[in-house]
Formats: C-alpha cells, sequence, structure tokens
C-alpha cells in the first residue's frame, strides 16, 4: 500500500495488560482451530482497543458473512488508526454490492494515496455509471504505475470507442507487467491485424503462463497449421486446466491417432463438463470398436442436448440391432433437426423391411442425394419403373454418376436409346467406365464407329476383354488395320475370348496366311466353337478338293471323279463374330456387405470465432491480489 505524506497515523493509546493477554489467547486459540473461542478472546481485547484484535475481529465475521459485526469492528480498527481496514469495508461493500458505502470507505484512503483504493474507487463509479469520476480516479493510479488501473482505464476507453487511448494504457499497464493488460492489447493487435505484434505478446504470456494467452497463441499457430507449435502453446494452459487448451490439445492428438493422449485430455476437458469432448471421445471409442465406452461418452453428450450425439448414440444401437433404442434417439435427434438421422432411420425401416416407412423417412430429407438413391432403389424394387426415374433424374440433377448411369441402364431397356445416351454421356464425361461401355455398344449398334472407338479405347486401356475385342473389330472392318484388330484381338483372346480367336483366323484368311487361321481355328475348335470348326472344316475341304484336282489330271484312282463331285465353293472371310457385351465387375469391400450407420465423425468449428475474447470485466484490488 502506498501512502501519502497526508495519511494520518494516530497516536497509539496504551493498551492495557488484560487486552494484550486477552488477543495473545484469541491468537493462540485460532491457531489450534478454536475459532469462536477465539472470537470471545478478541472481543475482550477489541473492547480494549486492541487495535490488531479488532482488526482481526473484522476479518472473522468477514469470513462468516456476518457484514454488520464485521463492519462495526473495521470501523473501530479504522478509528483506532488501522486505515487498511477503509480498503477492507471497500471491498466488503463492494462485493455484497453496497456500492454507495464503497464509495465512502475506498475514497477515505484513496485520498491518502492508497493506490488499491484509487483503482477500486474508478471500478465502483463505472459501475455507477459515472464514466468522468471513473476516468479520474483510474488515471491517478494508472500515471502512479499501477498496472491494474491501466487495465480497467483501458477498458473504459474501449467501451467509449476510444481505442487509441485503451492502447496507450494498455501499453503502460504491460510495460508495468500486467497480463490483463497484454492480453487484451494482443487481442486490439489481432483485431487490426497486427499479427506479428500480437504473438509477440502471445509469446510473452506464454512464458509467464498466462493460461488465455498460451490458448489464443496455440489457436493462432493451429489456424495457421503450425500443428506441433500449437500443442505446445495448448499443453501449457492445458496443464493449468484451461478447458478450452485441453479439448483443443486432445483433438490435435486425435486427429495424429495419438489416442492414448487424446484421450487423457478429452478426459480432463469431460472434467469441466465441456460436451464436445464427450462427443469426440465417443467418436474415438467408436472407432476403436470399445463400443461401451463410445455408448457412455455419447450418452453424457446426449444428457447436454448435443443432436450429433444422439444420431451416433443411435447407430450403436442400430448396430446391435436394439431397435427400440435405436429409434428413440433417432427420433430425438430428428426433433432436434438432425438430417443424418433421418436418413438412418429410413435406413432402420428398410433394414427391417418396413418400406413404407423406410419411404416416409426418406421423403422427409429428399434433397439429400443419398436418400434419392434409395427411394430410387425401393421403387426400382417394387417395379415402379415411372417412380424411379423420377428420384433418379434428381439424383443425377444433383451430379450423382451412379443414378446417371441407372437411368441410361434403365432407358437402354426400354429401348429409348436417346435418353439411355444423354444420361451415360453424363456418368461418362466423370469417367464412368461402364458407362462408356454402354455408349461404345450403342453407338456401334448405330455404326457410328469413331465415337465408339472413344469410349471402347478407355475401357480396352482398363483390360475389359469385350471393348479389346470391339476395338479390334472397328480396327478390322471401319479402317482396315490389320495390325491394330489382331493386337486387340490378341488381348481379349488371353482373356478367353473364343469370338476373338475367330476373328484372328479370319484376318490370318483374309492375308492369305493360311497356317496360321488353322493355327487360330484349331484353337476355337479346341474351345467348343463350331464357328472355328466350319471354318476350319472348310479350309481342309478346300484343300483336300484343291488336292483332287492334281491327282485327276495324273489319273491317280478315281480322283478325278471325287473331285467332280465336291462342289465349288469359296470361303466366307467377311464374317466376324462379337461376344456377349460383359461390363466392368464392381469389386466390393467385405465391409460394404455389412451395412453401417451414417455416424458424424466430424464437426466443423470455426477456429477463427473460438479465440478468448477481449477481458470485459472491471478488476478490483484485493488483499490477495485482483479478481
Amino acid at each position: 500500500m502506498k501512502m501519502s505524506k497526508f495519511s494520518i497515523k494516530k497516536k497509539s493509546k496504551e493498551i492495557p495488560t488484560e487486552a494484550v493477554i486477552a488477543y495473545s489467547k484469541g491468537n493462540m486459540l485460532e491457531k489450534i482451530g478454536k475459532k469462536d473461542q477465539a472470537i470471545q478472546s478478541y472481543i475482550v481485547a477489541g473492547n480494549q482497543n486492541h487495535v490488531k484484535a479488532q482488526y482481526r475481529l473484522g476479518e472473522l465475521y468477514l469470513e462468516k458473512k456476518q457484514y454488520v459485526e464485521a463492519e462495526k469492528w473495521f470501523s473501530f480498527a479504522y478509528k483506532s488508526g488501522k486505515e487498511e481496514a477503509a480498503f477492507d469495508l471497500g471491498n466488503m461493500y463492494y462485493n455484497i454490492e453496497g456500492y454507495e458505502y464503497a464509495l465512502y470507505w475506498y475514497e477515505k484512503q484513496a485520498l491518502n494515496g492508497d493506490l488499491r483504493c484509487q483503482n477500486n474507487l474508478g471500478v465502483v463509479h463505472f459501475k455507477l455509471r459515472d464514466f468522468h469520476n471513473s476516468e479520474k480516479w483510474l488515471k491517478i493510479a494508472a500515471n502512479a504505475n499501477n498496472g491494474v488501473a491501466c487495465f480497467n482505464l483501458g477498458n473504459i476507453y474501449v467501451s467509449l470507442n476510444r481505442e487509441e487511448d485503451a492502447i496507450e494504457y494498455y501499453k503502460k499497464g504491460h510495460i508495468l507487467g500486467n497480463n490483463e493488460c497484454k492480453f487484451n492489447l494482443a487481442i486490439l493487435y489481432m483485431k487490426n491485424n497486427m499479427e506479428k505484434e500480437a504473438v509477440s505478446l502471445y509469446k510473452q504470456l506464454y512464458k509467464s503462463g498466462y493460461e488465455k494467452g498460451c490458448y489464443n497463441l496455440g489457436l493462432y499457430m493451429e489456424i495457421n497449421e503450425n500443428y506441433d507449435e500449437a500443442e505446445r502453446y495448448y499443453k501449457k494452459s492445458a496443464d493449468k486446466g484451461h478447458v478450452k487448451s485441453q479439448y483443443r490439445l486432445a483433438y490435435l492428438y486425435d486427429e495424429k491417432n495419438f489416442n492414448e493422449d487424446a484421450i487423457e485430455y478429452y478426459l480432463k476437458a469431460i472434467d469441466s463438463n465441456y460436451t464436445m469432448a464427450k462427443f469426440r471421445l465417443g467418436n474415438l471409442y467408436n472407432r476403436q470398436n470399445t463400443i461401451e465406452s463410445a455408448k457412455l461418452y455419447y450418452d453424457l453428450a446426449c444428457n447436454d442436448s448435443m443432436v450429433e450425439a444422439k444420431n451416433n448414440f443411435a447407430g450403436l444401437y442400430f448396430e446391435e440391432k436394439n431397435y427400440e433404442k435405436a429409434i428413440k434417439y433417432y427420433e430425438e435427434a430428428i426433433v432436434d433437426g438432425c438430417k443424418v438421422a433421418l436418413e438412418n432411420l429410413g435406413d432402420l425401416y428398410y433394414q427391417t423391411k418396413d418400406y413404407q416407412k423406410a419411404i416416409s423417412y426418406y421423403l422427409r430429407n429428399s434433397t439429400s442425394v443419398s436418400c434419392q438413391k434409395k427411394l430410387a432403389d425401393i421403387y426400382m424394387e417394387a417395379e415402379n419403373t415411372d417412380e424411379a426415374i423420377i428420384w433418379y433424374k434428381k439424383a443425377s440433377n444433383n451430379e450423382d454418376i451412379e443414378s446417371s448411369y441407372k437411368l441410361g441402364l434403365i432407358y437402354e431397356d426400354l429401348n429409348n436409346l436417346e435418353d439411355a445416351k444423354k444420361y451415360y454421356l453424363l456418368a461418362a464425361k466423370k469417367n464412368h467406365l461402364n458407362s462408356k461401355l454402354h455408349l461404345g455398344r450403342i453407338y456401334y449398334n448405330e455404326g457410328n464407329y469413331e465415337e465408339s472407338k472413344k469410349m471402347l479405347d478407355v475401357c480396352a486401356n482398363e483390360n475389359n476383354a469385350y471393348a479389346q475385342h470391339m476395338v479390334g473389330l472397328i480396327y478390322e472392318n471401319y479402317y482396315s488395320d490389320h495390325t491394330n484388330a489382331k493386337y486387340w484381338y490378341e488381348k481379349s483372346k488371353n482373356q478367353g475370348l473364343v469370338e476373338s480367336i475367330f476373328n484372328l483366323g479370319q484376318i490370318s484368311l483374309k492375308l492369305e496366311e493360311d497356317e496360321l487361321a488353322k493355327k487360330y481355328f484349331k484353337q476355337g475348335v479346341e474351345a467348343k466353337n463350331k464357328d472355328s470348326e466350319y471354318m476350319l472344316a472348310g479350309i481342309y475341304l478346300k484343300k483336300g478338293r484343291n488336292m483332287y484336282k492334281k491327282l485327276g489330271e495324273e489319273d491317280v484312282f478315281n480322283s478325278k471323279d471325287i473331285y467332280d463331285s465336291i462342289p465349288e465353293f469359296k470361303l466366307n472371310t467377311e464374317s466376324f463374330l462379337i461376344p456377349e457385351f460383359k461390363e466392368f465387375e464392381v469389386v466390393k469391400d467385405e465391409d460394404d456387405e455389412e451395412y453401417i450407420p451414417n455416424y458424424i465423425l466430424q464437426i466443423d468449428e470455426n477456429l477463427e470465432d473460438m479465440y478468448e475474447a477481449r477481458l470485459q470485466k472491471m478488476l478490483v484490488e484485493t488483499k490477495f491480489g485482483y479478481k
């Protein structure tokens, strides 16, 4: 406490021995925990003007919240020369919102130069909306280097939109070592895009262990994707009990799959009832398939009315086929506006073959592409093609490739090739291979070989045997390019297409490579292909007739008669075979066979909105610091 030269110290009256003994006795009784007996001894001493006893009685009655008695004994102590009692009385009345009385007592010592009382007097005037006197007293204290007063004065100036003046006093308080001034100054610097200056202040706060400063610095680093630094800053404040730091640190560990560390800090945040920590810990245990633990933390988050937790809690029961509980929590989530729960509940009814209820829930989320597709699938299963088309079109319009492809299939099956091409093209533009395969076939059948080849080339290079064969066929018949035709036929032949073997034989005949043709046709015969057998027989017959002709010319036996009995014929080298149309196989993961509900595993959090805000509460000084 700073006293001015005008501080009045009253001369101590001579204290009776009885009072001294009574005070000492009270002091001893208090030390051994007998406060009520101590009070009685202090009263004996206080009534004989023992100032320490009077002051101690004021403190003890204040602890007991017996304000009338506290006021009585502090007043006695003040009159006996204990000026500190005025500060205590001011604080007592401030805490019970007796602001007029607080003004009275603070002012007594403020006029004597007590910086704490000057600061507190300024705060009380602010509470009473007397900004003039508030600024007056806070300036007196601030100009005498009271850091808390600098902070309070800065806050007043911010509230009055005098930001430059606020910065001036926050700076002064910062120089005096006041962390609250440092923190608020950093906030204003960030607001004014002075990030370098703000970070410098936050780093100073980190060194002094100021929790909110550590947290904001960690958040700044996280936003700027400097995660190692973010962890370091969060950890300091997290270990001091700052709940937001505990949560963000746990989240960073969670993202790196440092599960043990994540669990440790989620639990610390949960101890402070932080809802998002409960939810994310539930998700962590869900991913680990530690279902009972996941249920526990989802349940805790549900009790905080967190809609995403209700959806996920229901999902665990859904997977266990505990449909009653699953429906209960899905319905609660739906009431709270969870669209994902609508789809999940639709899935539940679909799984249990209650198709009408499934449709009703999908319809309530009909803007969702996945719900549109599921509605279309249900109608297709029910052979209601018209309704299926409606919903596949909605999904297709939302750029769902698979729905465009399915529409192509439907229209192709209905022989509506123009609409089939339209929807196949939508999917093909996004590299849907089976759509390209279908388009290749349609274009080929229409005689549009160039477009057909464009589509089939892609599929052939993806090792589809049908596409490889058809590309070979287009090279053979449209481009008369036997080299490339043979190249692609060989590829499809190696995948077991007997039609490719036959066509290779035909090309060989055209090129008068009879021995090679025989080789291919023999392979075809071995594969039980009658067309190859026919062509091979024709080759042999033609060759035999020619041999009989030569033998007949030499009058060997009845060769001439045999030659004459075999009619002249020409092998049809222009015929070709087209294999059965075969799509790419869609390989499904084993996990795809088992239905898993839609869990909400990520919630977008706007980190920019998560900074600790500027400290606005005015600070009053106490015997133990300030609050």
